[in-house]
């Protein structure tokens, strides 16, 4: 039995997929494949599956990734990739399927796309983008099932690149992700629809990398 990690993107109208929906969305695809996937054992048999770091509803994923165990060593990855894809919708498309290497902790980063439209203009979201940046701190609270902590999001933002267009903004961000800090690009643009009074009227957010504490792709 081999723990194989399965690289998948989940675009355009698949972004609408909760996490509970997209594994079960995998969970059918497998059963309509010839893929030897092993199953847990007990009163509720069920395919092993886990997922790294989930992608949050609403959000886009260039390279998104799974677990399960395969029970035949020698299967060949690319029928896993083929087997899955003739079977997915067409918005989710696994892009490669490979032997685990990294453990789930190895995770610490991941990088983001984020695109802003409003009809204020480019120019407009830029000067609030920047004077949101250049505040020294950023506090907000995040919000999980058991807890609130305060956070001061400013040094954890890591701003790779900037374009202004006519009614646009595209931000490349890279932000802490991972067990020991997973921050959520929706806590950075509920502080600027603070800052500037109200939403954008329309956000894209996809997420670009997952990526180790050294910067290089998780595998």
């Amino acid at each position: 039995m081999k723990l194989i990690r399965v690289f998948f993107s989940k675009r355009d109208r698949a972004k609408y997929i909760s996490h509970l929906d997209l594994t079960r969305t995998m969970t059918r695809a497998f059963a309509r494949t010839q893929i030897p996937v092993w199953f847990t054992e007990g009163f509720n048999p069920h395919i092993y599956m886990t997922f790294a770091l989930p992608i949050p509803l609403g959000f886009e994923g260039l390279r998104e990734s799974f677990d399960f165990k395969l029970l035949e060593d020698g299967f060949p990855m690319g029928e896993v990739r083929d087997q899955l894809n003739a079977a997915l919708p067409p918005d989710i498309r696994v892009l490669e399927a490979a032997p685990a290497l990294d453990k789930p902790e190895a995770i610490a980063w991941a990088d983001y796309r984020v695109e802003l439209y409003d009809k204020a203009g480019g120019a407009a979201l830029r000067r609030d983008w920047e004077g949101l940046m250049a505040r020294p701190s950023i506090p907000v609270v995040k919000k999980t099932k058991h807890r609130e902590q305060e956070l001061d999001l400013r040094p954890l933002v890591t701003q790779l690149e900037l374009t202004e267009g006519e009614d646009s903004l595209a931000l490349a961000l890279r932000l802490p992700a991972g067990p020991a800090m997973n921050l959520n690009p929706s806590l950075l643009l509920g502080a600027l629809w603070e800052a500037r009074g109200g939403e954008a009227d329309y956000v894209r957010v996809l997420r670009t990398a997952i990526l180790r504490e050294d910067f290089t792709p998780f595998a």
